[in-house]
């Protein structure tokens, strides 16, 4: 098989080493990020998860401003700046940090917004994704003897910041309906497994990409123990990206792989996490709706990615892709109805605690402490994507109580909502429901003002230009493995 010569802006082995610590420490920064805010909350921006992503993405910055450097003294600009994977590293890093930036302006602007589909947090994670994708790219043909471990280790990097975009299932905070996480994971599994599978030439590369994602993954788990937070679900991907490995070589097209490919990710999913464990299940709604999505994503993608689409079909999915959005539209809420984690004026602090017995949540709030003249109760509410039920607070002397029964089991997310003479204040806690008798307190939950969303209309518009720098980014790194695979053609 040709290879290519090692043109004078290759990365160095420190470069790509310096470049996957700093990625890898930015990927497990983002679940623990995660966990934080779930269990804990607001905290100041100098909490270790966030020390851990910006001295990851400043650890990248650095390899990178290295290759630069490095390429430039060896071929002058035009070497650096006509090497695709070092063009596309840079463009991803630019915009992973300038996703932190923007993401503040965001709140700023327009209020908390914790979803990890936000716009802002959508264009970080593409950019780690290009970022790891030009790692690929820089590596899947070097001639080196450490080169296809390093390729692998990329592929399993491409696949972790893809599969990052369901965190909030993974981590049993929903913040949208379960019907949208099959289609969501078949497009974040294509999107990254389709990358790898279309840059490298290696036999069963999605499967090894998969199966580092799920070592990656054991090793977060492990870490996030340590730290005494909950765990997230194990990807389950290795069963779709050996699909995808065996499609490729036969030359099935895109939309022949895309069923077995979403079969394969529903038949490791459903059991798992429907009989094996008490976060997001999939109901029978779920799969009728959610797998055409996933089919129509899956099919998209993979053409994308270099796999065979015959041009008669593409108006037919096209329509599909039309005909189950409307379907969907009636289960989309207006907006996130998982949980805030209290960005908002801060008013203090509240001793809360919730009890758990089988479906029913019990919430008291002290007010004590100068605070029973002060605080009038208002109302209990728990979140859990896409569902909310609310009940009143009671006063008892001092005390204010409120019982609710849920739905579902799960990770809920409870709020004791408050006025005083100023307007409404809010402390929430989170507590999983599942059967077992389980009680939390917190004798200083810090309590804020809730902060009413403006600015719709510039929100919108704002989301949808961010979305289609993300969607480009995204197709930028489609191309770039199209390009390897021509080149290692040629």
């Amino acid at each position: 098989m040709p290879v290519r010569t090692v043109p004078l802006a290759a990365a160095p082995v420190a470069v790509l080493i310096l470049a996957f610590t700093g990625a890898l420490a930015a990927l497990a920064g983002g679940f623990w990020d995660d966990s934080w805010h779930t269990e804990r909350g607001r905290d100041t921006f100098f909490v270790a998860p966030h020390i851990a992503i910006y001295a990851g993405i400043t650890l990248v910055g650095a390899s990178l401003a290295a290759w630069t450097l490095r390429a430039w003294r060896r071929g002058g600009v035009a070497a650096a700046a006509s090497h695709p994977p070092l063009r596309l590293a840079a463009l991803g890093v630019v915009l992973t940090l300038a996703s932190a930036l923007i993401d503040n302006a965001w709140h700023q602007a327009f209020g908390r917004d914790a979803v990890i589909w936000s716009p802002p947090h959508m264009l970080g994670i593409a950019g780690t994704m290009a970022l790891a994708v030009a790692l690929l790219a820089e590596l899947v043909d070097r001639r080196q003897r450490w080169a296809p471990a390093a390729a692998a280790l990329a592929g399993g990097a491409v696949v972790a910041a893809a599969a990052f975009t369901t965190v909030e299932y993974d981590t049993d905070v929903p913040q949208f309906a379960t019907v949208w996480f099959l289609p969501a994971l078949s497009a974040a599994a294509a999107v990254g497994l389709g990358l790898v599978r279309a840059a490298s030439g290696r036999r069963w590369a999605a499967t090894e990409a998969a199966a580092i994602h799920f070592g990656f993954m054991l090793l977060v788990s492990a870490f996030l123990a340590t730290q005494g937070f909950a765990l997230p679900a194990l990807p389950l991907l290795v069963g779709a990206a050996i699909v995808l490995d065996v499609a490729t070589r036969r030359s099935w097209p895109a939309p022949v792989t895309a069923v077995p490919f979403v079969l394969a990710l529903v038949a490791a999913h459903l059991p798992v996490r429907n009989l094996l464990t008490e976060g997001v299940r999939f109901e029978a709604t779920d799969l009728l709706l959610g797998a055409p999505l996933g089919w129509v994503a899956v099919t998209l993608v993979l053409a994308a990615a270099g796999l065979r689409l015959p041009a008669v079909r593409v108006r037919p999915v096209a329509l599909t892709l039309a005909v189950t959005a409307l379907l969907l539209v009636p289960a989309v809420p207006d907006r996130a109805l998982g949980h805030d984690p209290g960005q908002g004026p801060d008013a203090g602090a509240l001793a809360v605690a919730l009890v758990a017995d089988g479906p029913t949540i019990s919430a008291t709030v002290d007010l004590r402490g100068g605070r029973c003249d002060e605080l009038a109760p208002l109302h209990v509410t728990a979140r859990r994507g896409g569902m909310e039920v609310r009940g009143p607070l009671v006063v008892r002397g001092c005390r204010a109580t409120g019982t609710l029964r849920v739905r579902e089991r799960g990770r809920w997310f409870v709020y004791v909502e408050l006025r005083r003479r100023a307007g409404p204040v809010e402390a929430w806690l989170p507590i999983v429901v599942d059967g077992t008798p389980r009680r939390v307190a917190d004798a200083r939950r810090f309590a804020y003002v809730p902060q009413r969303e403006e600015g719709a209309s510039a929100k919108v518009a704002g989301g949808v230009a961010l979305y289609a720098v993300m969607v480009g980014l995204v197709g930028l790194c489609f191309r770039e493995v199209r390009r390897v695979t021509a080149t290692r053609a040629a």
